[in-house]
């Protein structure tokens, strides 16, 4: 019998599925499939790195300080490829091109190690060590074009001396330290993205000691402006971007980890690099992570959110206007890290993949929403 197929005994719970789908305000996922990882996933990006149209996954294992590589197959299906060593502890990845051949690379943030191991890509899925670029404490990276000659730099936070580190690409694989800007107390996430519509990147770190979101505003040069800070609860753990209220002005959603009754704050831009007061509602148990995207297909942006306390994640859909509906929940493994947003089988919906850090797997869910007209 195929897995698609409503036969037999797969009637009652395909008729159960077509039934959640069929309001398209719902988001609906499937689990798929749970991948056995390394020891305690972290991170996870989501890329073709062997360059057969499918998307792969890396997945970084803070545990046994490891990458683990799974090929995409297609139809949302992937096969252990291979395991690479990364540092000691390592906690985020990046994906770039940074020697401009046409595959794709990595950059990963060993915590433990003080380092940034730069991976270049064969082209086959695997990658070989290129050197180590050293931070203190790397808890975050992202990879973006920071003084706009074309090539991939790194801006990587030092969760030691409260900075970010910004390391400029030669187009060849390796990299230049080139600035250092302050920002709050124990930084633990960062998300790059124009914040003032000048073309320029800008930098946005949420820090969980001083219980604020630094923004970093790009001189274009690969420098910053200095961080002006923005009051954003407890505990920011983690930060993403989308546009939460139609007015293609890049907004904030920042998560406090709290034992219960975790605080999404969300901060509707300006579009000048200012932010409006944070709208705010409560999500699930010691939720760490969360990520945008439009989960229910109706064109207005969603949030995923990682409940890590719980063993499940929140779906948030958006009403349009930087406000959300209640949540809807999915069971998924132990200790829920980290998401992954993209389309797995190649029907034009977002799929799920979660890092679960406590059963070493990681979750594959299949978005099943039924499309809609945009409202």
């Amino acid at each position: 019998m195929e897995r698609d197929s409503c036969s037999r005994g797969w009637l009652a719970i395909c008729g159960a599925v077509f039934a959640l789908v069929a309001n398209a305000q719902t988001p609906s996922f499937f689990t798929l499939s749970q991948i056995p990882v390394g020891s305690q996933p972290a991170a996870l990006a989501i890329a073709d790195t062997d360059r057969d149209g499918k998307p792969d996954l890396v997945v970084v294992n803070g545990g046994s300080s490891s990458l683990t590589l799974e090929r995409g197959v297609g139809h949302g299906y992937f096969q252990h490829w291979a395991d690479q060593s990364a540092g000691a502890g390592p906690r985020a990845v990046a994906v770039g091109d940074f020697n401009r051949d046409g595959k794709l690379d990595l950059a990963v943030a060993n915590f433990a190690s003080d380092n940034v191991s730069v991976l270049l890509g064969i082209g086959n899925g695997t990658f070989r060590d290129f050197g180590s670029l050293q931070v203190n404490s790397p808890s975050a990276i992202v990879a973006a074009d920071f003084n706009r000659d074309g090539k991939t730099d790194l801006a990587v936070v030092d969760s030691v001396s409260n900075t970010v580190v910004i390391f400029l690409g030669f187009g060849n694989g390796t990299f230049l330290p080139f600035s250092s800007t302050p920002v709050g107390e124990r930084p633990l996430s960062v998300v790059a993205a124009d914040l003032n519509g000048d073309g320029i990147m800008d930098l946005a770190v949420a820090n969980s000691l001083s219980g604020d979101v630094s923004v970093l505003l790009g001189f274009g040069n690969g420098t910053f402006q200095p961080a002006r800070s923005i009051s954003a609860g407890p505990n920011p753990t983690f930060l993403t971007i989308g546009d939460f209220n139609g007015d293609d002005k890049p907004d904030l959603a920042v998560i406090n980890a709290r034992p219960t009754s975790s605080l999404v704050f969300v901060f509707l831009g300006l579009g000048d690099g200012f932010f409006r007061p944070p709208l705010t509602f409560t999500a699930g148990d010691n939720s760490t992570f969360l990520v945008a995207g439009d989960f229910n297909l109706n064109g207005k942006t969603d949030l995923a959110v990682a409940n890590t306390g719980s063993n499940t994640i929140s779906i948030f859909t958006g009403l349009g206007s930087g406000l959300f509906r209640p949540e809807q929940t999915f069971t998924v493994g132990s200790a829920p890290a980290w998401i992954g947003v993209a389309d797995l089988n190649g029907d034009g919906k977002p799929d799920l993949v979660v890092a679960n850090s406590a059963s070493n797997d990681v979750s594959v869910l299949i978005n099943l929403t039924a499309a809609s007209h945009h409202r």
